[in-house]
């Protein structure tokens, strides 16, 4: 009860909102904008002085000449040319939309010196159309921003989330993340650092031996792109803590008939978690112009854990007006070697040792940006039937506040 008292509270909250966002005087507006520009500013400056210091270092001779900075508060950007770097604050709401089509202009586009591989690097959302089931998908996982289009994009963001879980069998978490990455243009093509999992909790931990610190510790690194024939690859080094780790990431998109297939594959290796790798296959398809179904597949293993964990997950997502959307999800998740607890009233918990599917959860969510073209937010309530709960229901809620500056969908 509880849980669905917090969704009315929040959903009353966010309606407010959007109600007094309608009210709001010019010079409150402007203030706002003037402080995301500054924010973006700063960001944008920062960035700039540590690239141009790698870049001493590197003395690297590729470097192109025309790294310009651009920060426009009235216009809308339609292309991006050599390396510049562009944050908007006031775009329409036609450019917000999750499906958006794109007209044909007779703008000319001044290309650069340098060489791009065709269909060999990620996609640039910043000229996305809808009119290919590749468009769709990569304007669905932009818009959700969920973890398959952060992890693969080369786009310059940050995002700060406000997440809070709450749920009906166990302890309920708050919490606030920061993700982001910036380029070094300068210093290669496709390098560029990033910050995960940062967090409230585990911020002093940036950099330091904290192995007995259940928090965990942020990521900090960089990425490095280099398409191999028609395999997008991505591969990063950096510190979790003190701990170095090294990943690689691979993906392989193809179209089966109506279908696109998506293989990816990550390796990863910490001196602190050693070595892990996930398979993902993400099988697409659409049947109408706002619309995408999704299977998702997957697979995983830890050195330092038994067994292979794996689920799958059948999802729909639905544009329902130029900024929001909704998304409904059916997952089974396993594990060959799952343990749980099964009795804690002897002081120590017993355990015991389960092969095959050991929850089902079923999973709504609703998105929309709203105030401004940075600011989202996402009500995700779920009920899941787990084997360490004798598959009794468990009634959760994940609600984020997303403030995103960087190339938006």
């Amino acid at each position: 009860m509880n849980i669905f008292k917090g969704i009315i509270i929040v959903s009353l909250s966010f309606s407010l909102c959007n109600a007094e966002s309608n009210e709001t005087s010019s010079e409150e507006s402007y203030y706002v904008d003037d402080m995301h520009k500054n924010i973006s500013q700063s960001v944008i400056e920062w960035a700039d002085i540590l690239d141009v210091k790698v870049s001493s270092w590197l003395i690297d001779s590729n470097t192109t000449e025309c790294n310009t900075t651009t920060f426009d508060t009235n216009t809308t950007v339609t292309s991006f040319e050599c390396n510049t770097t562009t944050f908007e604050t006031n775009t329409t709401a036609e450019d917000l939309q999750p499906f958006k089509k794109t007209k044909k202009t007779n703008t000319t586009v001044v290309k650069s010196n340098r060489t791009v591989p065709k269909n060999n690097g990620p996609i640039s959302e910043s000229n996305v159309s809808v009119n290919t089931l590749e468009d769709k998908v990569n304007a669905v996982d932009q818009f959700f921003q969920n973890d398959r289009y952060l992890d693969q994009t080369e786009n310059t963001y940050i995002r700060v989330r406000l997440q809070s879980y709450l749920q009906t069998k166990d302890s309920n978490d708050f919490d606030l993340k920061l993700r982001a990455q910036a380029p070094f243009s300068r210093s290669r093509k496709h390098l560029k650092i990033f910050i995960d999992d940062l967090t409230v909790e585990n911020a002093d931990n940036t950099l330091q031996d904290v192995s007995n610190d259940d928090t965990g510790t942020p990521d900090i690194g960089l990425h490095y792109y280099a398409p191999i024939r028609k395999i997008r690859s991505r591969y990063s080094v950096g510190l979790s803590g003190i701990d170095p780790f090294v990943k690689a990431r691979y993906n392989m998109p193809i179209m089966v008939d109506e279908w696109r297939m998506d293989t990816v594959q990550l390796f990863e290796y910490s001196t602190d978690d050693k070595f892990e790798e996930e398979t993902n296959f993400y099988f697409d398809r659409s049947w109408s112009d706002r619309s995408l179904v999704r299977v998702q597949l997957h697979r995983s293993t830890h050195q330092e854990t038994d067994g292979m964990d794996y689920f799958l997950s059948a999802q729909y997502f639905k544009a329902t007006k130029i900024d929001a959307g909704f998304g409904i999800a059916q997952s089974f998740y396993g594990n060959t070697k799952y343990e749980y607890t099964v009795d804690t009233s002897a002081g120590l918990p017993e355990t015991e040792t389960f092969g095959g599917i050991n929850s089902y959860v079923t999973t709504l969510s609703w998105r929309e940006n709203i105030w401004r073209k940075w600011f989202y937010y996402e009500i995700r309530p779920s009920v899941s039937f787990e084997r360490q709960y004798d598959y009794e229901p468990n009634y959760r809620a994940l609600i984020f506040l997303d403030f995103y500056f960087g190339k938006h969908h």
